[in-house]
């Protein structure tokens, strides 16, 4: 329904509360009024004749009197007229409303809802009839229910087969949606990046990865898309905590061959720790393996040069044996090249690149340092990993600018030098500084471990050198072309335990809404924690406190199973009988559970920016006060909305508002009653469900859902005056 409709709907209901006072007036009052006017000329022509007749008469002025009381009744008579006009409108329309009301549930809500009215007249029969279309409705969606449910099953066979590849692949596996969020992510890739309790579902690939780098090849696979050609990109992802993830990265196309999300596949190069062990164990071994065989060498060389009349024979014997520990020491030192060849920690895995794209995009990135091309001739590809490659080019120019001067012409060029792509930069002096300190600036990307551009240069097994010819300073950077050097490969292990959730869902595009544009957000796209605390009492300002606490996800109008927030908490009290009658939480239960100032921070990092929802919300944010002040950390300051108000507001003159009564209104099943997350799960489908009607209100975004609860606040407020 437009919102143009809905104005048109609201005027024709307050129209027909006018039509009906001013028929039923109409009905009572045009009688009385045809009676008075009647009156007043009887009247008027009687007066006129007594005045005529007798100017002076008392009578006179009696009768005027009366008339006047009589225009006063008449007045007053109208007026109780009207109030039972507009009384008797408003008892026909209650039962109307009521009625809307339940349709509304029905239409948007619970399909079970029926509408109770005992009026004795055609209203009932009206409702009646209602609920019978209901009924036949719901027949209805059972049989369409049945019919869905077998056709889904198929898919849901498909579904766990997805699910069995998923947790037998040794590889981690991430499917982002075209946002760059998380969607789908098996267990090898919880177990690689040590993702804790929280199950990254949703979560920007930015805060996983390094956002550098995994912009850069986000960039590159949607430049290979939209220039049609294949768009697998060889990706590295070195983390701060040492691992070094090598994967791909690939477009995931749509139904109808748009780009509809990323595919990243990637194991760990450093997961199983053997080689970096094999080669420390070998270093540590190496003194005492080698003692022997040179001792033993210098000895007998030290022999023979002492007995050099020796005879041959002896001779023959000695050499035969330093020829043998000669043999031993090869062995000692073919291990540790053995052991050296083995770590990969030294170097990073090459990806074949075409270096002039790798300069391009150098030069792009470091705007304001205007560099000539000298030649475009092709040149070979080369070994290297092309994003830090890239970001050693930015470090270069980035010290070219610092010191030469600023009109100084700067040229770059690229050249095949036995067997190496050497790229050259060349500038004019004079210069600020000596070039010495080139090697040891950081090349630092966001998410990574620092690391000093010689370093990077050597993992990529290049060389980096600069000379000075004249007026001239060059800079020059050399990688080996492809084909001169090989990768291997390395397997995982296989890990046990399930797929996680996913939600394929989050492929469809949602705006990105920054907290300081919340407000005007559409409902619809804000993301919501819907929270419930439980207490040792309701004397939060006498010394009660939070023994649990429970918060639930919506995202994208969905209950988000896998982004669940639940925690006893050790209150430091015991609690009360009456309070465990309640929510049937005893002290044991809580003995060994932590304290609220361990589980408030963890609460505020699980809520992060979104939107918070409670019923009767005033008592739980009361809760989170106390809880951040013993914490000693800053309340959540996030705006909250009130399921109790809204309630209040598109329910009006219908009786219960609780949580139980809007459950059984809504058709929901409240499991876990009176627990902190059986009741912020029901309050969740609660709140989607009162949501839904807000528009036929004309309340769309956040500021216009605040205002509404604040405006049902106020009018609670008012009523309870009287």
């Amino acid at each position: 329904m437009t919102a143009f409709q809905e104005k048109r709907g609201g005027r024709r209901r307050k129209s027909l509360r006018r039509r009906m006072v001013v028929s039923l007036l109409s009905l009572a009052l045009l009688p009385l009024a045809a009676a008075m006017v009647g009156l007043f000329f009887v009247v008027g022509d009687y007066a006129a004749e007594i005045q005529r007749l007798q100017p002076a008469s008392r009578m006179h002025d009696q009768f005027i009197e009366a008339s006047i009381q009589a225009a006063f009744l008449l007045s007053l008579f109208g007026a109780i007229i009207t109030a039972l006009a507009w009384r008797m409108a408003d008892q026909f329309l209650r039962p109307i409303l009521k009625i809307r009301r339940g349709a509304e549930i029905v239409a948007r809500i619970n399909l079970g809802h029926r509408i109770e009215l005992d009026t004795g007249d055609e209203l009932e029969d009206l409702a009646r009839e209602f609920n019978r279309m209901a009924e036949n409705l719901d027949k209805a969606y059972d049989e369409l229910g049945g019919r869905v449910r077998e056709a889904t099953r198929t898919v849901q066979e498909e579904r766990n087969r997805l699910a069995t590849v998923l947790r037998t692949m040794v590889d981690g596996v991430i499917v982002a949606n075209e946002a760059a969020e998380t969607i789908l992510m098996n267990p090898r890739a919880r177990i690689i990046l040590d993702l804790g309790y929280t199950s990254g579902i949703g979560a920007p690939l930015a805060r996983i990865l390094p956002g550098d780098r995994l912009g850069f090849h986000l960039k590159r696979v949607r430049q290979r898309w939209e220039q049609g050609r294949e768009t697998v990109e060889d990706v590295l992802f070195p983390l701060l905590d040492g691992k070094l993830l090598k994967g791909s990265l690939s477009i995931v196309p749509g139904p109808a061959g748009e780009r509809y999300g990323f595919l990243l596949v990637f194991r760990d190069l450093n997961s199983s720790g053997d080689e970096s062990r094999k080669f420390e164990e070998t270093l540590r071994e190496m003194p005492q393996l080698l003692r022997g065989p040179l001792a033993t060498s210098r000895s007998l060389i030290e022999t023979l040069q002492r007995h050099r009349e020796m005879p041959a024979e002896k001779q023959m014997a000695f050499l035969a044996a330093v020829a043998e520990e000669i043999s031993r020491l090869s062995e000692r030192v073919s291990v540790i090249e053995e052991a050296a060849n083995a770590t990969r920690s030294s170097r990073w895995p090459a990806i074949p690149s075409d270096p002039r794209d790798l300069l391009m995009e150098a030069l792009l990135l470091v705007p304001g340092t205007p560099v000539e091309i000298e030649d475009d001739s092709p040149v070979p590809a080369v070994l290297v990993e092309p994003f830090s490659w890239v970001a050693s080019l930015c470090c270069v120019l980035q010290w070219i600018r610092q010191v030469s001067p600023a009109q100084a012409a700067i040229s770059a060029n690229l050249r095949e030098e036995e067997g190496s792509v050497v790229t050259t930069f060349r500038v004019r002096g004079p210069f600020k500084s000596s070039p010495t300190g080139l090697e040891s600036r950081e090349v630092g990307p966001a998410g990574e471990q620092a690391l000093t551009l010689g370093e990077a240069v050597r993992r990529n097994r290049g060389e980096l050198w600069t000379r000075s010819a004249g007026e001239y300073m060059e800079v020059r950077l050399a990688l080996l072309q492809t084909g001169t050097a090989a990768e291997g490969d390395q397997a995982g292990g296989l890990p046990d335990g399930e797929p996680e959730f996913y939600d394929f869902d989050l492929f469809l595009p949602r705006p990105v809404v920054e907290r300081a544009d919340q407000l005007q957000a559409d409902l619809n796209d804000l993301e919501y924690v819907v929270f419930d605390t439980e207490t040792t009492g309701l004397r939060l300002s006498e010394g009660d406190k939070i023994i649990s606490i429970s918060g639930v996800r919506i995202r994208r109008g969905r209950i988000q199973n896998a982004e669940i927030f639940h925690s006893l908490v050790n209150p430091g009290r015991s609690i009360p009988a009456e309070s465990v009658l309640f929510h049937h939480i005893e002290d044991h239960m809580v003995a060994e559970a932590p304290s609220i100032s361990l589980v408030y921070p963890q609460f505020a990092e699980f809520v992060g920016d979104s939107i918070l929802v409670a019923h009767n919300a005033a008592f739980d944010r009361k809760c989170l006060e106390i809880a951040s002040a013993e914490a000693g950390v800053p309340l959540i300051d996030n705006p909250i909305l009130d399921t109790l108000f809204l309630s209040y507001g598109l329910h009006q003159g219908t009786e219960g508002h609780g949580l139980d009564a809007l459950a059984e209104r809504m058709g929901i099943t409240i499991e876990g009653r009176h627990t902190s997350l059986g009741d912020a799960r029901a309050t969740a489908q609660v709140f989607l469900g009162l949501i839904s009607l807000l528009p036929q209100r004309g309340v769309r975004t956040l500021a216009e859902a605040k205002a509404f609860c604040d405006r049902q606040l106020l009018l609670r407020w008012q009523s309870s005056r009287f």
